[in-house]
């Protein structure tokens, strides 16, 4: 840890990696809620390095978190050795969380992380820590408020990081994900208002599965009833347009959706913030 800090040029981040290492440090056995992502990716990774297994990374799988995203995730924690555990979690019986209305997020993040939490300290580990950074308060993110009302720690927040220094400092420490596109939980792909269950999860798993195996990646499918609005990086839109419309057409239509639209704005994180 401390070797990389040699190879980092840019002062700003040097000096954030090394006030992280030091927040890190001062909080001796520490769980870590880990999703897969990069930002979870890295706290996690450093936690490791710093604390071995007095660190622990816990996984918290529900019917809102993608196959493809648990499999990535277990993944990176046989590469790393990391002391790591899935948590099995219903959402689904939550009424606050599948009546999806616009503070949906601050009831499931409360769910998972009191579970996360009882399940840590069951093992000794006090210190609870999460992956937000200093951009994702620009957004509407109503599941920080259950972070902070919990007293689970933000790392990346406290010790001045932004999402371009966390993939920075992952390209330096040659974390295979560091350019991976941001992801988020099933249940973001549905309109605020629209009730959740767990076939209208599956079905936009479904369909999202079939659009990456194509090749495509940092993309959503917006569940709108019997619509499917496809949002596609712009770069994506004439590829996708020339070589795979009619597939995509004809296979989401055999899940049950009867229009597919592309949306011409292309993909945008938290879309369907804007119209809550």
């Amino acid at each position: 840890m401390f070797e990389t800090l040699k190879n980092i040029k840019d002062k700003n981040l040097r000096n954030k990696f090394s006030e992280l290492i030091q927040f890190i440090q001062k909080r001796e056995k520490a769980a870590v809620a880990f999703s897969g992502g990069i930002d979870s990716t890295l706290l996690a990774f450093v936690s490791h390095k710093i604390s071995g297994q007095n660190s622990l990374i816990i996984t918290v799988n529900s019917e809102f978190y993608p196959v493809y995203e648990h499999k990535e995730a277990e993944n990176l924690a046989k590469r790393y050795g990391f002391n790591h555990q899935f948590i099995s979690l219903s959402v689904l019986d939550n009424s606050e969380i599948t009546l999806n209305s616009p503070v949906r997020c601050k009831f499931c993040k409360e769910v998972i992380l009191k579970e996360l939490i009882r399940q840590a300290e069951k093992q000794g580990f006090k210190n609870i820590f999460e992956g937000s950074n200093l951009d994702d308060i620009k957004d509407y993110r109503p599941g920080f408020e259950a972070v902070k009302a919990l007293g689970v720690k933000s790392p990346f927040m406290e010790t001045g990081f932004t999402k371009s220094d966390i993939r920075e400092l992952a390209k330096i420490l040659e974390l295979p994900n560091w350019n991976k596109p941001a992801s988020a939980c099933l249940a973001s792909r549905i309109p605020y208002g629209t009730a959740i269950t767990g076939e209208i999860l599956q079905k936009i798993e479904k369909a999202e599965d079939f659009i990456r195996k194509m090749g495509y990646d940092g993309f959503r499918i917006r569940h709108h009833d019997k619509i499917a609005r496809i949002e596609l990086n712009q770069n994506d839109l004439e590829k996708f347009i020339s070589s795979h419309r009619e597939k995509v057409d004809s296979e989401l239509k055999k899940q049950g959706y009867s229009y597919i639209c592309l949306d011409l704005n292309g993909y945008k994180t938290g879309s369907l913030n804007e119209i809550r």
